[in-house]
């Protein structure tokens, strides 16, 4: 009651305390309320001019070089200048903001002050390129390249994989095969010059063979005979002298000894100068005996080494990939096992250590003859020369005895080591000359075939120039050039790709192994594909799917009838560039003779793996290694007829797919890897500059909006610039009006 009493006395009074109070309460919630009111408005402002900006960057971004995207997928600005679309843009949305609230109270009428746009992240920038291509392929490229290659491919692994194993171990082994057989042929080459040493030496002159009754003129045999008639002379001689009488055989005592003297002095000689010969021949011999053992036990480390491989390379890794639509029609495996009984043969190469140990037990037989040749020629000429000083009558015995335990020792040297039926002899045709004659038959064939095969590779890139062709290929190298100078990387380093490939080898056993690395680097890239190694297979096929690339058809004149003038004609950079992306010559036949030099390697490599099975009844290893690779080349020219006819050529003949030239391109793409490094990647934009006319450095695929707008203050301007100086409003307060700008950016 009380309270109500003084509420009452509170309202009621008459000295106006309750309007002034009034007027305190109604004056602060009409500045609360019209500072919310502006606040409000302003935010709708803020949200207008941001849409604006917003709708003005996605419009500028619209206008697209439509070409540039049909083209190569790419998006670029073009068309219409970005400033006019942008203004235009942001004035009819803040326009339509205004006219969405016609029918009720406007509370916002904004302006447009300006509207501008700024390009950023140029197209020729390979961050913002190589993002493109990667949006661009990777939904498309796994499934076409699983589909497309892979699973045609894939059958192919485990045969390809003992190929390259028993191609690389045969090879290995032809190289220290043909050494060790050097070697051997120079131990038996210096056996039969020691024993030429002896044959053709004055020795048998002096020496009767043994059990022979011929005399001669001035022989072992013939001295020995005569020394008792010698010893006969003197002793006359030297009566009649003391009995004072005339010597009565001076003459035939003197012929004697300088007869005698004459053999000491040719046998003596024999054996300082043939002996010695001798000596140094044979111990020559047996060091090379030892290097040719060392060699052969390089051999059996190289057969043992492959014994013991499990390699885990990129043909396991596709081999073990579950890939959609592989053809099983082929048995693979019974193909590897065939190329597998090759492989293991190779061992039979090399030679057991009983073979050195009976050659050097030989060896050593030999000089251990000629030694007790040499010292019965020393026994005898010193018997001999004692004889003549001492002529007593037990001496001539001696002489004989000597002459023909000589004759014995040389007839036995003779019978071991000299003609077709000795030791020696019989070494000479345990050479195998049979084989060696097979073998460079088959040489022959092979190099002959790899002399026609390299003159066809090597022909394609010495064909004169064009020089329109030159002309073209300087613009691009320009372009090039400004590009990685654009994304501050130099020109140099990797700018010629294709010398990993590009070169043909000396001969076709180089050509083989070539091959077979090759074909390893394309299984090593697809297993990188499939276990999802991803930008570099997506650039990879965008190269294949947006650029052009060389057609075999181009090949046809020149390889059917040598006529290179087509060929020449059509090296244009524009039926070329997938080639010059992936090898990056500014010759204009450089690049397509680098990608059809790696496409005779890979069809080598696939025809060789089936000349292995093809050859497997040469015998001898290395038969089977030549055959195959004249196997090879012969199908791998017919390869490039079928490619130069219909541009594919079957993939093998275990597995009846044709597989395209651009196919195989592909696969080098991968097989090089980096198709998203600078380098190739400004090779790519040097194209589509050269392409298009344009220059993708200026080309932005991005834009930056910036919207300045401005709308009245309806209630206390004064309080608002007042709260903008303590930098609580997004914009500022200018002759009652409040001003804000919105900045947008907006990409492809």
């Amino acid at each position: 009651m009380r309270l109500d009493i003084k509420a009452r006395k509170l309202f009621f009074r008459t000295d106006g305390a309750v309007t002034v109070l009034s007027a305190m309460m109604m004056s602060s919630l009409l500045l609360f309320s019209g500072v919310l009111i502006d606040y409000a408005r302003m935010a709708a402002l803020h949200k207008a001019a941001e849409d604006a900006a917003r709708a003005g960057a996605r419009s500028v971004l619209s206008a697209y070089d439509g070409e540039l995207y049909g083209r190569y997928g790419l998006f670029g600005r073009g068309g219409t200048e970005s400033d006019s679309i942008y203004e235009l843009v942001a004035k009819a949305n803040l326009e339509r903001k205004a006219k969405a609230s016609a029918p009720a109270i406007r509370l916002v009428q904004p302006e447009l002050v300006s509207a501008h746009a700024n390009a950023s992240d140029f197209l020729g920038t390979h961050r913002i390129f190589k993002r493109q291509v990667m949006e661009e392929m990777k939904y498309k490229a796994p499934v076409d390249f699983t589909i497309e290659l892979a699973a045609k491919f894939a059958p192919m692994a485990g045969p390809l994989k003992e190929a390259s194993i028993t191609v690389d171990l045969l090879e290995r082994l032809r190289k220290l095969y043909e050494q060790r057989e050097v070697l051997l042929q120079k131990v038996l080459e210096l056996q039969r010059k020691a024993v030429r040493s002896v044959e053709e030496s004055d020795l048998k002159k002096r020496l009767p063979e043994e059990g022979s009754r011929s005399i001669g003129a001035n022989t072992a045999q013939q001295l020995a005979a005569e020394h008792a008639q010698y010893a006969e002379w003197v002793r006359i001689d030297e009566a009649l002298a003391e009995a004072g009488k005339a010597r009565k055989f001076t003459r035939e005592i003197e012929d004697y000894v300088r007869r005698a003297r004459e053999l000491v002095r040719q046998l003596d000689s024999i054996r300082l100068e043939e002996g010695k010969e001798h000596d140094a021949l044979m111990a020559s011999g047996t060091e090379w005996l030892e290097q040719a053992k060392a060699v052969n036990g390089q051999m059996k480390q190289v057969a043992e080494e492959v014994e013991r491989q499990t390699k885990d390379d990129g043909y396991d890794r596709v081999a073990g990939q579950d890939i959609p639509g592989t053809d099983t029609s082929h048995d693979s495996a019974g193909t590897e096992q065939e190329i597998k009984d090759v492989q293991q043969s190779a061992g039979d190469l090399v030679l057991q250590d009983d073979f050195f140990a009976e050659y050097q037990s030989e060896l050593a037989s030999h000089a251990v003859v000629y030694e007790r040749l040499d010292a019965s020629i020393e026994r005898f000429t010193t018997t001999l020369s004692a004889a003549v000083l001492a002529p007593e009558s037990d001496a001539g015995s001696q002489l004989i005895a000597g002459a023909n335990r000589l004759i014995a020792d040389y007839g036995r040297y003779s019978s071991e080591y000299m003609g077709s039926g000795s030791i020696v002899g019989r070494r000479q045709q345990r050479s195998n000359d049979d084989l060696k004659q097979k073998r460079k038959e088959q040489e022959k064939k092979a190099d002959s075939l790899w002399r026609q095969a390299r003159a066809m590779l090597e022909g394609m890139k010495s064909l004169p120039e064009e020089d329109e062709h030159k002309a073209q290929f300087q613009q691009v190298k320009q372009r090039y050039e400004a590009n990685l100078l654009f994304n501050q990387h130099e020109a140099s380093g990797d700018e010629a790709d294709g010398t990993i490939g590009g070169e043909p080898s000396n001969d076709a056993h180089d050509q083989a192994e070539s091959s077979i690395s090759l074909m390893g680097g394309l299984f090593g890239g697809m297993a990188d594909t499939l276990e999802k190694t991803r930008d570099s297979v997506y650039a990879g096929e965008y190269v294949i799917s947006r650029f052009s690339a060389f057609q075999p058809q181009h090949l046809k004149s020149m390889i059917a009838d040598g006529d290179t003038e087509s060929l020449k004609q059509s090296l244009a950079l524009q039926n070329q560039e997938a080639e010059y992306i992936l090898y990056g010559f500014y010759q204009p036949a450089a690049n397509v003779a680098a990608a059809y030099g790696e496409l005779f390697g890979a069809r080598m490599a696939i025809r060789t793996m089936e000349g292995l099975v093809q050859c497997r009844s040469a015998g001898h290893p290395l038969l089977i290694l030549s055959c195959s690779l004249i196997y090879g080349l012969e199908k791998t020219m017919e390869d490039f007829v079928d490619f130069s006819n219909r541009g594919a050529a079957p993939l093998s003949k275990y597995a009846k797919v044709d597989i395209s030239y651009t196919d195989y391109l592909r696969l080098f793409m991968l097989m090089h890897g980096g198709a998203d490094r600078p380098s190739r990647l400004s090779r790519m934009i040097a194209i589509i500059e050269q392409n298009r006319g344009i220059t993708l450095s200026y080309v932005p695929t991005a834009v930056t909006g910036e919207v300045q707008a401005t709308a009245d203050l309806w209630f206390l301007p004064g309080a608002y610039k007042m709260i903008g100086g303590f930098g609580l409003l997004q914009g500022k307060v200018v002759d009652g009006r409040y001003e804000t700008t919105q900045t947008m950016g907006w990409s492809y």
